[in-house]
């Protein structure tokens, strides 16, 4: 995230964006997929890895941010060109959409607003497209990893953290064996702004983010959950983090498109809340973390 006080335990280039949908671009301004000028690979278990399994957790990831109403979303894409940025982001210009979000800001437009209102729903289509066959992985995970670094470069603009106000220390992570999401690292963001000291997942396996837990303190762990396919995993990680947590009061949250579609899961997991608005998120694990201070002294 660029901050000393982030701590990322693997890097990748997995994404996952907001709920704007845009009109596909024309056939000419989006890079044709690398299938149609290569013979077809053989069936490989390699191939049928990333068929299988990579390739649907990014699209997967591509939906943490949550769904907006429609009048509110026809507003949002009004006020950026969506098409046009889906198109420079895949482009074989390397700095055109930086210098397009540079133009963006030179014209008064707000970070906040270039993070939730482009960035996420461009994010969302990318996804939208590699399902409709009209993009492929290679630029679908060239676009959210130069997406990843514009956000990047827009939260180190932000103003510095006003100490009042700042937070203690949140891990954000997803399930461990599922990939890091765009939408987390974009509340990773609003966190850094707001005077967190951020970690970041995701983790290989339970005992690593066990580990973790154990060595450092933590007032909140959050999760992004993109799917109900791993929800046992995550009770098991959620009740073993309070009974292992360095921090015996710790606060757990979830996020993403489950905790929009299924809000009730938050209790049935063991968690403490939800939240499905990345700039509110500081907000309300600042009321976690002192609730829980409460708790703990009673």
């Amino acid at each position: 995230m660029g901050d000393l006080n982030e701590h990322p335990h693997r890097a990748d280039t997995s994404g996952d964006g907001g709920a704007a949908r845009v009109s596909a671009p024309g056939r000419n301004s989006i890079p044709e997929p690398i299938w149609r000028f290569r013979p077809p690979l053989n069936p490989t278990g390699m191939v049928r890895a990333i068929k299988t399994r990579i390739i649907p957790k990014i699209v997967l990831a591509l939906r943490t941010l949550p769904a907006a109403g429609v009048a509110e979303l026809a507003e949002q894409a009004a006020a950026f060109d969506l098409e046009k940025f889906t198109t420079l982001v895949v482009g074989n210009d390397e700095d055109a959409a930086v210098a397009h979000i540079e133009n963006l800001r030179a014209e008064g437009a707000s970070i906040e607003s270039i993070l939730l209102d482009l960035l996420a729903p461009v994010a969302r289509h990318l996804g939208e497209m590699w399902e409709a066959d009209t993009i492929d992985f290679a630029n679908v995970t060239l676009g959210v990893s130069r997406m990843q670094r514009i956000m990047r470069h827009l939260g180190e603009t932000f103003s510095a953290p006003d100490p009042a106000t700042g937070g203690g220390s949140v891990l954000l992570t997803t399930i461990p064996g599922e990939q890091h999401s765009f939408g987390m690292s974009m509340v990773a963001e609003f966190f850094r702004c707001e005077g967190w000291n951020i970690c970041t997942g995701p983790f290989t396996s339970h005992l690593d983010l066990i580990s973790l837990v154990q060595e450092r303190w933590f007032d909140v762990v959050g999760f992004s959950v993109t799917s109900d396919r791993r929800l046992d995993e995550l009770k098991r990680d959620i009740h073993d983090i309070r009974r292992d947590s360095r921090n015996r009061g710790v606060g757990i949250m979830l996020g993403g498109p489950m905790m929009i579609s299924r809000p009730e899961l938050a209790a049935a997991l063991g968690a403490d809340m939800t939240s499905v608005d990345a700039s509110t998120a500081p907000r309300q694990a600042r009321e976690l973390m002192a609730s829980m201070k409460d708790r703990t002294r009673r």
